[in-house]
């Protein structure tokens, strides 16, 4: 994660423009989870990240979430996960600030994408080897 200082065990508040919901697996660890995928609002440029677990079947109907919904949840670095965009999630601070709608060409969708949209597929991919992303 670009610009954080959050380390392992450290909670901070982050707001999320939640993109990406998995189908739910069963899991040994968790019950039932997903994982999640977003953009981190709160950093300055925007960020990819990446949420789990969220057992999103399982959370309270006022926490749980549509794709293009701006999310706050305070999150730590995932301890078994090098990743560096992975986070965990504290569920029980899970709040839905707003869900953002297509109007006008998804402009308001498009505004928060538009900073981390790449050049290249090797731009991309070099990304990956400087980051480990």
């Amino acid at each position: 994660m670009e610009g954080a200082t959050m380390g392992s065990g450290i909670w901070q508040r982050a707001r999320i423009m939640i993109t990406v919901k998995t189908y739910p697996e069963l899991s040994a660890k968790y019950h039932e989870t997903s994982c999640v995928a977003g953009m981190r609002l709160d950093q300055g440029a925007p960020q990819h990240v990446r949420l789990f677990p969220v057992p999103f079947r399982l959370l309270n109907e006022e926490s749980q979430f549509a794709k293009y919904s701006i999310v706050e949840v305070d999150v730590q670095r995932h301890h078994g996960d090098r990743r560096p965009e992975s986070l965990r999630p504290n569920l029980q601070s899970l709040k839905v600030i707003e869900r953002l709608g297509t109007a006008d060409g998804w402009r308001e969708r498009f505004s928060h994408v538009q900073p981390l949209v790449a050049p290249s597929l090797c731009s991309i991919k070099r990304d990956q080897e400087l980051r480990g992303t």
